[in-house]
């Protein structure tokens, strides 16, 4: 559960709770340490029947949701990655990280509507290493970050930071050092429809108006994603059906 429960521990750190050790998971309600048993992703949620061991209280659905998503998509960077670089396990490490941060970025803008600066620098050092092992001499790869922050940017001073937080806009440095020109633009797209989509579907069943604010930062995760994973086999697709 570490990956929901980091992003737990910034409100719970605004409660007077009395933690022996900072380095180590608590309840959400109580602020007691868990034990090992209690951390293990899905199972420790299944057997304690969605409640805290210690007090009792109800725990987040979306504890098995984003740990089932991780490991998810582990499985998928070994499926797509780790057969390209057979003899690079640091590749491997890396997209580790990023998959990581990724998600804890997406889960942290959901309830706090922000994107965290210190996981987007992680995420930038991991492309950045990523870029240096596989793509040195290749400097569209910071054009692409170039564009995507322009791109961004333009959007949140047209908006005045109502239609676009300025954590994005730093993400998007991430996205085109990451990504290069042809992936960020379908993740881009990717974030856009399927943001629009939810957006419509959230107002039809009166979730939301034109003045909720929705985080966008999830959405172009998902982007990054879809891009990363299947980027060359969309483009592929899309080529051979306009050409």
């Amino acid at each position: 559960m570490l990956v929901y429960r980091t992003a737990e521990r910034y409100e719970l750190e605004s409660r007077k709770f009395k933690v022996k050790s900072k380095n180590r998971s608590f309840c959400d309600y109580c602020g007691k340490q868990l034990h090992w048993y209690e951390n293990i992703p899905v199972v420790s949620w299944s057997l304690q029947k969605g409640k805290s061991r210690c007090c009792r209280k109800k725990l987040s659905v979306l504890y098995p949701i984003v740990e089932i998503t991780t490991g998810t998509l582990f499985l998928l960077l070994f499926r797509f990655q780790i057969l390209d670089f057979r003899s690079q396990i640091l590749f491997l490490c890396l997209g580790f990280v990023v998959i990581t941060f990724l998600v804890f970025s997406a889960v942290f803008d959901l309830k706090y509507m922000i994107l965290p600066d210190f996981s987007t620098v992680i995420l930038l050092i991991s492309a950045l290493a990523l870029w240096f092992i596989s793509n040195t001499g290749r400097w569209e790869y910071f054009l692409a970050a170039v564009g995507a922050v322009g791109f961004l940017g333009l959007l949140y001073l047209i908006t005045k930071g109502k239609g676009m937080g300025l954590g994005d806009v730093k993400l998007a440095v991430f996205m085109g050092l990451f990504l290069g020109g042809q992936k960020t633009i379908l993740a881009f797209y990717v974030a856009f429809v399927i943001g629009a989509l939810v957006s419509l579907i959230l107002m039809i069943f009166k979730k939301a108006n034109r003045k909720t604010l929705i985080p966008f930062g999830p959405f172009l995760i998902l982007g990054i994603l879809v891009a990363w994973f299947w980027g060359n086999e969309i483009w592929y697709l899309v080529s051979s059906i306009l050409y």
